[in-house]
């Protein structure tokens, strides 16, 4: 019953706080016919099990590390749906310059371009280390692949009483960060229900919302055009940031740390 109870509690907070209010407008987005995802995340299960789920079938491996980008498909609601899940980075070591290459060529997988990326992060412990290896990676797509970007959060179930948005402002500027970067498009979703999930329909429309005000779907090769050579006076030096170079704090999510919070007054 206290499950039931959390799951609601994450269900109602699912679309973020916009969401309630642009509802009407979603029921006037016009359907895609298709829908083209690429998955980002961590080495983490969250994010191969979220591919899974949309899939609605055991499609991406869990048992070990994903070196290369794996493409599936289904449909959702009469919509050819087309999911590409990426390798995932490592939380608190360089990722080989191989994975980043592969990473980027998820975009090139569903072409002419991914409608939405699906930005993987499991609730917990959420740490200044965490956000610049997030950026490092999410980068790599060029500045405009946050007008297509949708943070989904699983594991809230673990949340129990307390709502996403209280978890939200309690993690801190790090996790507010990347919320303003894609514009506090967010979605929850739990990858423990199998076959057909209630939830998948809706974050579909929530793609076909974000594809309408953002006017189409991420074009690959507009990276090209926002990669510039170094003026020859600049020092790259200076521009280099060393990203997750220390260990990480609190290894792994660390939920039982972070989710030592009182819950919510009657």
């Amino acid at each position: 019953m206290e499950a039931d109870r959390s799951l609601q509690t994450a269900a109602r907070d699912a679309h973020g706080p916009e969401e309630e209010a642009g509802n009407a407008a979603a029921l006037e987005t016009s359907h895609l016919s298709e829908i083209r995802l690429v998955v980002l995340g961590w080495r983490w299960p969250g994010k191969s099990l979220t591919g899974n789920t949309i899939i609605g079938r055991e499609e991406f491996r869990l048992e070990r590390a994903a070196e290369f980008c794996v493409k599936r498909q289904t449909e959702v609601e009469g919509r050819q749906v087309t999911v590409v899940d990426t390798p995932g980075w490592f939380s608190a070591q360089d990722t080989p310059p191989s994975y980043k290459q592969e990473l980027v060529r998820g975009a090139s997988l569903c072409p002419p371009g991914p409608h939405a990326f699906l930005l993987v992060i499991p609730v917990g412990m959420f740490t200044e280390v965490d956000r610049a290896r997030l950026e490092e990676h999410v980068s790599l797509f060029g500045e405009r692949v946050w007008k297509h970007t949708i943070v989904i959060f699983t594991w809230a179930e673990v949340l129990r009483t307390i709502s996403l948005e209280r978890y939200i402002r309690r993690e801190g500027k790090e996790l507010q960060w990347v919320l303003e970067k894609c514009k506090r498009r967010y979605f929850v979703i739990n990858n423990y229900i199998f076959g057909e999930h209630p939830q998948v329909g809706h974050l579909m429309e929530r793609v076909e919302k974000m594809v309408a005000e953002e006017g189409g779907y991420y074009d690959p090769e507009e990276v090209e055009e926002e990669k510039k050579p170094l003026d020859e006076n600049q020092n790259p030096a200076r521009d280099v940031r060393e990203l997750g170079a220390r260990p990480k704090q609190n290894s792994g999510l660390g939920l039982s740390t972070a989710l030592q919070v009182e819950p919510l007054s009657n």
